[in-house]
């Protein structure tokens, strides 16, 4: 009888990092956080930031700031509605630099 050794896994690697404090604001506002992953699988990025101030999270690919999406623009590409009023809204990324495509855009 021997006996054989088991392998110990790694830990698996978060797929992106999210650097937010107002994840209860967001879900009663009825944002989804599980929506970022599509942003994740689909233009590849490793980092999201929530800015309150704008209602909006920063894009990060290889730690480098590409791109901005809102909460309203974040549940539009879910197929939901808009979830509020943004009175302050970030600087938009000119479409030729922009990494995101929106179907409005």
């Amino acid at each position: 009888m021997t006996e054989e050794t088991k392998k110990r896994g790694r830990k698996p690697k978060p797929k992106y990092e999210l650097v937010c404090e107002e994840q209860d604001y967001l879900k009663e506002i009825g944002c989804d956080l599980k929506w970022l992953d599509g942003l994740h699988e689909e233009y590849g990025f490793d980092r999201f930031e929530y800015l309150h101030k704008f209602r909006a999270f920063r894009c990060y690919k290889d730690s480098i700031h590409v791109d901005w999406v809102d909460v309203n623009d974040l549940a539009l590409m879910n197929g939901k509605r808009r979830l509020e009023v943004i009175m302050l809204k970030h600087q938009p990324v000119s479409p030729k630099r922009a990494v995101i495509n929106y179907p409005w855009r």
